[in-house]
């Protein structure tokens, strides 16, 4: 049985947790506040001190890193010190020479750095087929109704550049747009691909009146739609492919723990070195 950890079990931390015990994981629990780790069942081993926690839990198989964005290397470093495969939350860093130091460092220790791309587990993405269109340019929209820890740019549009980065590899991005209209902070993010040089047109936000979260390709054939939200593909010519009926974040720390890799670490590097020119 592996056994797994988490740092951080707030709202996202307990999706996590929750993943673990579908999983049959035996899975221990770090977070600083002990009201925090009361509301989870006894069953999983809880420490409020992260340095106690590797000491004891030696052996495991890897931990996962769900705290705010500014605390996710120097945890990340402490726990590959100690030779266990880390994966952080996105954004990993918010400065390249600490998530390049930090990529080393796992090398240099012969452990996995990983970076979440839970998006790329989701069944619109996974059972996309767009060998048979070509793309001319791509409207997205990520809009909130809740808010994250930075800015919507690091915490939304994140997750939207991973995506085009899977599908188009690198990528540059042209200018950033940061606006707000009463309490909802827009960001519109302009980017393209740099082989095929395809457009992607961006907007993401939080705290909006409405939930959206949707990629339109404008290809030959007509527009494509990824529907985030319902998780479903809806093709051209009307062809819906719904949801698979898989959990994206079962499948990604899944396959960290059993697979890792640290090619996630390696594509978020490029990424990052993109958002710095903005922020």
């Amino acid at each position: 049985m592996p056994k797994v950890g988490i740092v951080g079990t707030g709202r996202m931390g307990s999706k996590y947790i929750s993943k673990f015990d579908i999983l049959g994981y035996d899975a221990f629990l770090v977070d600083k506040e002990k009201s925090q780790l009361e509301q989870f069942p006894d069953k999983f081993r809880k420490y409020t001190d992260l340095d106690e926690a590797l000491e004891t839990e030696k052996s495991a198989d890897a931990i996962f890193v769900v705290t705010s964005p500014t605390s996710h290397i120097p945890i990340a470093q402490k726990i590959i010190h100690h030779g266990i495969n880390v994966m952080v939350e996105k954004p990993p860093a918010l400065d390249v020479y600490d998530l390049e130091e930090t990529i080393k460092l796992a090398q240099k220790s012969d452990v996995v750095f990983g970076v979440s791309e839970i998006e790329l587990k989701s069944s619109a993405v996974r059972n996309l087929n767009l060998s048979d269109f070509n793309v001319r340019s791509i409207k997205a929209y990520r809009l909130n109704l809740g808010k994250g820890y930075i800015n919507p740019f690091l915490d939304l549009a994140w997750h939207d550049l991973y995506i085009f980065y899977h599908f188009f590899n690198k990528f540059e991005i042209l200018d950033v747009v940061d606006k707000k209209e009463e309490k909802t902070h827009f960001v519109e993010v302009y980017a393209k691909s740099k082989k095929e040089e395809i457009p992607l047109d961006l907007e993401v936000a939080w705290e909006n009146s409405y939930l959206r979260r949707e990629w339109i390709f404008d290809t030959d054939k007509g527009e494509l739609v990824l529907n985030f939200v319902d998780d479903e593909i809806i093709y051209p010519d009307g062809k819906k492919v719904e949801k698979d009926g898989l959990d994206k974040l079962e499948l990604m720390i899944k396959e960290f723990v059993e697979k890792p890799s640290n090619e996630s670490a390696l594509r978020a590097l490029n990424i990052l070195q993109e958002f710095i020119k903005f922020y």
